[in-house]
């Protein structure tokens, strides 16, 4: 019988001796160092911001806006409305070089599908281009920098004389 009480002690020794070497640790003394997780929190909060839509974009825009069609060059700055950045206030001004003015155009922007790879958007505004003037217009964000989009303008010209015009441009996104 005391051979049989000494080996349950001995057993039950072993037990909380193996317990005990096998409880949580701090974090330094299993290796993981302090600095280590506040690097991958950092991690995780900068790839959360990487994602998130931009607020601001700003750019610049050509356009064959004009007589005959031709190249014109302006400016665009685009403001996201809400979090989710489907919906925004688009203001451009734009140089008619062969006209010698400039043409004005705030607009809103509409984004259905955030999430395709190249997200195509829809708009309307107005503005002035040789008078008070509106606009509808498609487009697409080829990459996050570069767009191009068609435009309706009741303005005589444009392809066709039918008041379409092209539009392209580079933006920066804040």
């Amino acid at each position: 019988m005391k051979v049989h009480s000494a080996a349950v002690s001995l057993l039950l020794l072993l037990l909380v001796l193996a317990a005990g070497s096998a409880q949580a640790v701090e974090p330094g003394a299993a290796g993981i160092e302090q600095d280590r997780m506040d690097l991958f929190v950092a991690s995780q909060r900068l790839l959360e911001e990487a994602q998130r839509p931009p607020r601001m974009k700003v750019g610049m825009v050509l356009s064959t806006l004009g007589a005959d069609s031709e190249v014109s060059m302006g400016v665009r700055v685009e403001s996201a409305l809400g979090d989710q950045a489907q919906v925004s206030v688009v203001t451009e001004t734009i140089y008619l070089r062969a006209e010698n003015t400039l043409a004005g155009f705030l607009s809103l922007k509409f984004v259905p599908f955030p999430h395709l790879p190249v997200p195509i958007y829809i708009g309307a505004g107005a503005g002035y281009a040789d008078g008070f003037r509106y606009q509808a217009f498609v487009g697409v964000d080829l990459t996050k920098y570069f767009f191009a989009e068609a435009r309706y303008i009741n303005l005589p010209g444009g392809i066709g004389d039918r008041g379409l015009y092209l539009a392209a441009g580079f933006q920066l996104t804040f």
